[in-house]
């Protein structure tokens, strides 16, 4: 059966990479192209250059008759916030584009290290088994980094796409300061939703519990604690 390398551009998913060349395993790595710090672009471009070759693959979504590819067009057409639950970004965006690219049956290596086992579920659903060959290996979050260093490659930052709505507040801090441009989308997409939401007599729903603008402006010291970001699967 053919292996599939869930990539996302993180420490962890580029260390599995990278081990998986190294022993000589056999894999396609894809890429779910989604609306990530233009920082995981860059570097998945700088692999590419490299000689890495990573499958990118667009979602293609219907909305009023048209297809859209884009998370961020498409929640903003219809007025809509990622929120925790229900995960709808992971499941149509990432998810399905994936399993609709796979060929069944087959392998998808996910890059969930050894300190995370707890995440780890065995699964094999309609054709696809996942495996984890960073637990397999006994490899935490120290030794991806140390791997990626052996190869003389630049450690990647945390991926993650801007809106996802298990961003901590240290995370859109950072991308306010970066990215000035694109924390404005975040917060005009929040502020489109829950004037969607007011319209429609419901309460305003916020992913971090308060606006975005407001949390990211207060001082350090009145801050929530930072929140987990776990990834979705292909944001490792």
């Amino acid at each position: 059966m053919k292996n599939y390398l869930s990539f996302g551009g993180g420490v962890n998913s580029v260390a599995m990479m990278l081990l998986l060349l190294d022993e000589g395993v056999k894999f396609e790595a894809v890429y779910v192209w989604m609306p990530d710090w233009p920082e995981t672009h860059e570097y998945l471009m700088m692999l590419e250059e490299k000689g890495y070759p990573i499958t990118v693959i667009l979602p293609m979504l219907t909305m009023r008759n048209q297809r859209i590819s884009n998370l961020y067009d498409y929640a903003w057409g219809y007025r809509m916030f990622p929120m925790r639950k229900p995960r709808w970004c992971t499941s149509r965006f990432k998810l399905d584009t994936f399993y609709n690219y796979a060929k069944t049956p087959c392998f998808v290596m996910l890059g969930i290290d050894v300190g995370e086992s707890h995440r780890a579920t065995l699964s094999s659903i309609n054709g696809v088994e996942n495996r984890y060959p960073l637990i397999e290996r006994e490899i935490d979050r120290n030794g991806c980094i140390e791997i990626i260093k052996s190869h003389g490659l630049p450690i990647p930052i945390k991926s993650g796409c801007i809106i996802c709505p298990y961003q901590g507040v240290a995370q859109l801090k950072e991308l306010r300061r970066r990215h000035p441009d694109l924390f404005c989308k975040v917060v005009e997409l929040e502020n489109r939703n829950n004037q969607y939401r007011i319209s429609k007599g419901k309460k305003p729903c916020y992913a971090l519990k308060k606006p975005i603008s407001k949390i990211v402006n207060e001082p350090d010291a009145y801050l929530f604690e930072e929140l987990s970001y776990p990834p979705c699967n292909c944001g490792l």
